[in-house]
């Protein structure tokens, strides 16, 4: 039977500060060739006995989306190692220069490729956003290679609120004026009118801290890869159909306010047996950034249901 938790919000309702949780060992970077593209990653070992965790970011994101995270996890779980790797065309990975090469079919390719130049057998993968929708579809592709699978912020369709002219138009204005110069117009145009939707005050919370990072993850990006990925992202088959083939040990966590993923989040808990689904009070799409804590402790929840899993 699917199960739904919902975990507590901060106390005072403060949101959670994206570097709340020092620890001693910082995240060693490392590059690995998977033929055809180089590309980055962010490494804390442990024992390689254990099957690591691999963290998946999403469209425009960054392996450090999740650097502030990696720390606490590995304190919470001594010995797990965490694996965190930029997707093609995104951080410090190669760019193609090519629209072909970005394609769920080829990130599908790329995560395997990984998983065996870091002589991974199998893994908990958690992935966010976009990078749920390669995740779930590796999943349906190879499910021998995991252990378990925690989905944040997805959806197994196209999300609401996306289409192809938001991407077109995007894509022009780069061509014109770079990653750079689209970032700064979105930021912009943000800033420029009051929060209005739900996901959009949640950032308000912490924007600072999310622009800054919002900078460096477009001036890292390839234009094709936001272009070909995103039209990829809007114009997908939808796997809903198939998520009842999926025999792994799931969690679905969603912030509660991430309206655009909110209906993505109801039908995997829905339609992969077993689900666990966690809802993060206080958080919208980025509920690792904005209710820290309450995400930590969903994770750990996963990772203790998991833990005997090789």
């Amino acid at each position: 039977m699917n199960e739904r938790v919902t975990r507590g919000a901060l106390a005072g309702g403060s949101p959670a500060a994206p570097t709340a949780h020092a620890h001693p060992h910082l995240p060693e970077v490392r590059l690995a060739d998977l033929g055809g593209v180089e590309i980055a990653y962010n490494v804390l070992a442990g024992d390689a006995e254990r099957p690591p965790l691999l963290l998946l970011h999403g469209l425009t994101g960054h392996r450090d989306d999740f650097l502030p995270q990696l720390p606490a996890i590995a304190a919470r779980h001594p010995g797990l190692p965490l694996f965190a790797p930029d997707l093609r065309g995104h951080g410090d990975s190669q760019h193609a220069f090519d629209a072909s090469a970005y394609t769920f079919e080829i990130l599908v390719r790329d995560l395997g490729r990984f998983l065996d130049h870091c002589a991974i057998a199998r893994c908990h993968l958690l992935a966010h956003s976009f990078g749920g929708m390669v995740a779930l579809r590796f999943a349906l592709a190879h499910p021998e290679r995991l252990a378990s699978l925690v989905l944040v912020g997805t959806a197994p369709f196209t999300p609401q609120g996306f289409d192809e002219a938001l991407f077109e138009r995007g894509f022009a204005f780069a061509r014109e004026h770079g990653m750079a110069g689209l970032q700064a117009k979105i930021e912009l145009a943000a800033r420029s009118r009051p929060p209005s939707r739900p996901s959009d005050r949640q950032v308000a919370r912490w924007h600072e801290a999310y622009w800054a990072h919002h900078r460096r993850r477009f001036r890292c990006l390839d234009p094709l890869a936001y272009h070909a990925l995103g039209l990829a992202m809007v114009g997908q088959i939808p796997v809903s159909d198939r998520l009842a083939g999926l025999a792994l040990p799931t969690t679905v966590i969603t912030g509660v306010d991430d309206e655009s993923f909110l209906a993505g989040a109801d039908r995997l808990a829905a339609g992969i047996p077993g689900a666990v689904r966690i809802d993060i009070p206080d958080a919208g799409h980025h509920p690792h950034r904005e209710n820290t804590p309450a995400w930590l402790d969903a994770v750990s929840g996963h990772l203790a249901r998991t833990a005997g899993l090789r």
